[in-house]
This record gives structure tokens, sequence and C-alpha cells, in this order.
């Protein structure tokens, strides 16, 4: 499964994301269930014995790598693969994904995530009011709302789980609670996330990936509720097509949360504005 994506339409981009945005109000769904997963407690920096890269919620002031946005945006720059040119306009208009809790009850190990944004020229300092939307794929590999055969075939273009919108804080924060992503063939496991200024606007001023320490990886992999996958033909970080020219601006840190029984991820975007 590639993650290239094609160029966005002005026009469908601006109307996918008010649809996306709706009126503003937030929606808190059932959170995930528990698994009674041990989880493994990752350095303070992300990084890890397998790929050796740092997180990015310390250090220097650099902007955060740009990356695709995948195959499966659903950020109005594709079609769903049931015929539609133009899909959140169909699937989000009366339901926005404006919230905290991603998960629709879908199972796995959980996740919160915080995301903290900031200006590099602005001394890294942190920037309120602007939008991070964020997506990722089940505990077995695929997106909500594309119905491409690259995707499972067997989706709906209605459907919204593990896609989310929310505004940064006055402290320029923001904090998702779901749960942590499958992988699928090419990809080592990540999180998509875009940054917009307002809601209206017609193009993201970022577009990157977060990635994750590969021994968290692994340990989350061997999980039931993962699809008994395991970790053959898990792809790590360094041979990764988008990862393996480096992710000191995209590793999460990660740690375990005793509370959830799960993770807590962490990750300073930068950005220039």
């Amino acid at each position: 499964m590639c993650d290239d994506a094609p160029k966005f339409n002005g026009m469908q981009r601006r109307q996918l994301l008010v649809a996306l945005l709706g009126t503003g109000a937030t929606m808190l769904l059932a959170g995930c269930s528990q698994t009674g997963f041990s989880p493994l407690t990752s350095s303070s920096d992300g990084t890890d014995s397998s790929d050796g890269s740092s997180g990015t919620t310390g250090g220097s002031c650099v902007q955060s790598a740009t990356e695709t946005n995948g195959p499966f945006p659903a950020d109005g720059s594709n079609a769903a693969g049931d015929g539609t040119s133009t899909r959140l306009d169909k699937v989000y208009t009366g339901s926005p994904i404006i919230r905290r809790d991603i998960t629709e009850s879908i199972a796995g190990v959980p996740l919160t995530l915080n995301i903290s944004l900031q200006n590099v020229r602005n001394s890294c300092a942190t920037i309120p009011n602007y939008y991070i939307y964020i997506w990722h794929c089940t505990p077995t590999g695929q997106y909500s709302a594309y119905t491409a055969s690259n995707n499972g075939g067997s989706h709906s273009s209605l459907e919204s789980y593990f896609r989310g919108i929310q505004q940064t804080d006055s402290n320029g924060e923001v904090t998702f609670t779901t749960i942590y992503p499958g992988w699928y063939t090419g990809r080592a496991i990540h999180i998509h996330a875009e940054v917009y200024a307002g809601l209206d606007d017609a193009s993201p001023i970022k577009i990157t990936q977060f990635a994750f320490p590969m021994s968290i990886n692994k340990a989350v992999a061997a999980q039931t509720t993962y699809g008994y996958k395991g970790t053959s033909g898990m792809m790590d970080n360094s041979s990764d097509g988008i990862f393996r020219d480096g992710t000191s601006t995209e590793m999460l840190t990660v740690a375990s949360n005793s509370s959830t029984g799960g993770y807590t991820a962490s990750i300073a975007v930068r950005v220039s504005v």
C-alpha cells in the first residue's frame, strides 16, 4: 500500500474542511476498552535501540518535516473509492469530527496523544487557536471513509473512526484520546497530521506524520486486538519510505500510562507562521 496522494483541489479542500469542522461543536465519544496489556516504557526522548531517533518535545527549534498526506486523508484531496469525487462534504455534513476521543469505541491499546503547536519564527513560542487534524489506521491496518480495494474494500464512505480535529488551547496544545495504530504492508506504524490556521482555509500550513519507537511497535503488534499479525513483515522506521531519511522532528516521545493501561505519546509540531 503506497502512501502517495494526488494534488489538492482548492475548492474541494475549502468545502470539505468546512464540512469537516462543522459548527465547532465538540463530540466526545465512548473511550476505548481496556486490554489488560502491560505496556513497555520508552526512554524520555522517544528513542529505542531499533531506530535511535529522538523525540521533538525538546531540543533545537526547527520545523517539523513536511510529508505526504497519504492515500486516505479524508481532507478533500481525493475520492473515497465509491464514485464520489468529493467526500467529506458527504461524510461529515451534520457529523463534525471536532472531538478529543476519536476511537468510536474500537478496541485497542489505549493511546493519549499530546500535541504542542509551536512557531519557529518566534523562538518556538506556542500557537493558540489553530486547528490540528489527525488520522490513523485501525489495529488491522485499514482507514475509515475509503472503499478502495487497497484499503480492504469493505469500508463505507460514511465512516469517521480514528479521525479528529481540535483547536489548540491558550497554551497551543491539544490532546486526543485514541488507540495505538496498527500497521500494514509497506509502512511503519504512524499517525498523519495536518495543521490549519482557520476553519475555512483551503490548504493546511503543515502536513506531517508521527513515528513511534520500534520496540513499542513490536510489543503492541503482538496483541490479539491487532489481528494476530505480530511483527512478521512489519517495517522498521529506518526502512520506511517516509521516515528513512530521519525522524528527528517526527518521533513521538512515548511512556506507559498506568491510568489507561496503555501509553501517552507527546510531540511538538513546529511550523513557520
